[in-house]
């Protein structure tokens, strides 16, 4: 009985961790798809745990916009570079989906790359890239809207 008792306890503690977990997924935010974010630079760590790949980027002081997007055209007359992105490192999540954990192996720290990404408009305003080109210059371009994405932020 005590055993059964612990094991039930058990289970209620665990499902009550994993929510926070939960919280962290994406559905929680809104991220803004009226201002992509241009971010490049070298790769200091690349992690592809669940939930979500995340590649830590040490951005470049002299970002500039791209002249030229191949495959993200839909991005180009709205691309922002922030100010407050230049020269430090920013964790770029990825959503959980087999076209971005499908890159394991490919980038690697020391790599240069760039994204485009959208920023969650609730705090910690995570940054969730939709567009990557690696270090060989393929492109990796996740399509279509996801129900988490809003014209702007509101408030």
């Amino acid at each position: 009985m005590l055993t059964r008792r612990t094991f039930s306890f058990g289970l209620l503690g665990a499902a009550a961790v994993a929510r926070p977990a939960l919280a962290h997924h994406g559905f929680t935010g809104t991220y803004d798809n009226a201002r992509p974010i241009y971010v490049a630079g070298e790769v200091v760590e690349a992690t592809f745990r669940r939930p979500h790949p995340v590649i830590e980027l040490r951005v470049d002081t002299e970002l500039q916009p791209p002249k030229d997007l191949p495959e993200g055209e839909e991005f180009a007359d709205l691309l922002d570079v922030r100010e407050e992105d230049r020269g430090r490192i920013v964790d770029v999540e990825y959503p959980p989906v087999g076209l971005f954990f499908n890159l394991e192996g490919r980038i690697a720290a020391g790599d240069r790359i760039a994204t485009i990404v959208f920023q969650n408009c609730r705090p910690p305003h995570q940054l969730r890239g939709q567009w990557l080109r690696l270090a060989d210059g393929e492109t990796v371009v996740r399509r279509g809207r996801m129900q988490t994405e809003d014209a702007g932020c509101s408030g």
